[in-house]
């Protein structure tokens, strides 16, 4: 997941706090996967076609072809995690989780897939999930910008400030983009006054 993307998504949140950004809708698999791969892998195509239909006006259709490559294939781990993805778009949760935990059975050690479903756990309000995806996918990738963040982000919202604070410190340890530098420096200067004032109460 290239680091310009959590650039463009922090200086969203800027403005409005978790604001769905380059995350919430399913990123097209023409993105994610070579041409060479598409062009020499059937099943590859399939699953650009079948995700381009139902962002479309067949999405059906598309969620027949998503089916279709788990029949033949149900380790197929794009399918599985772009159905979860349109299960939450539509409301449909208890299928969203389901494929959600069979794409983190089948990559327990990928930041990448660890990080999306994490932020699709956010977005169903699962914060637990959500922070236990992010910390795997640290633990998977101690570097990875974009676990740490989102890392940083739940442990917040899960009213854990030391622990955003020391993910937010390790993400400055790994970035040198300056709107990333920027705002998570805020960040950290935020926390530091509640655990100040929280320091202040017990005295």
């Amino acid at each position: 997941m290239p680091k310009s993307n959590l650039k463009l998504w922090i200086a969203g949140l800027v403005c409005l706090a978790l604001v769905i950004g380059y995350y919430l809708l399913p990123k097209l698999p023409a993105k994610v996967l070579a041409k060479t791969q598409v062009a020499a892998n059937p099943d590859s195509l399939k699953l650009m076609q079948a995700v381009e239909l139902v962002q479309g006006a067949n999405p059906m259709e598309g969620i027949v072809l998503l089916k279709e490559l788990i029949a033949k294939d149900s380790n197929n781990v794009d399918a599985h995690l772009y159905l979860g993805m349109f299960s939450v778009r539509s409301n449909q949760m208890d299928k969203a989780l389901m494929r959600f935990e069979k794409v983190v059975a089948l990559r327990p050690n990928d930041a990448r897939y660890l990080v999306e479903v994490g932020y699709q756990y956010l977005q169903m309000d699962s914060l637990q999930r959500a922070y236990d995806c992010f910390e795997r996918g640290v633990m998977a990738d101690s570097t990875d910008n974009n676990a740490l963040f989102f890392l940083g982000q739940s442990s917040e919202r899960l009213n854990m400030p030391a622990k955003a604070k020391s993910t937010y410190e390790q993400l400055l340890r790994h970035t040198s983009d300056s709107i990333v530098v920027s705002n998570v420096q805020q960040y950290i200067i935020e926390i530091n006054k509640k655990l100040n004032t929280s320091d202040n109460a017990l005295r």
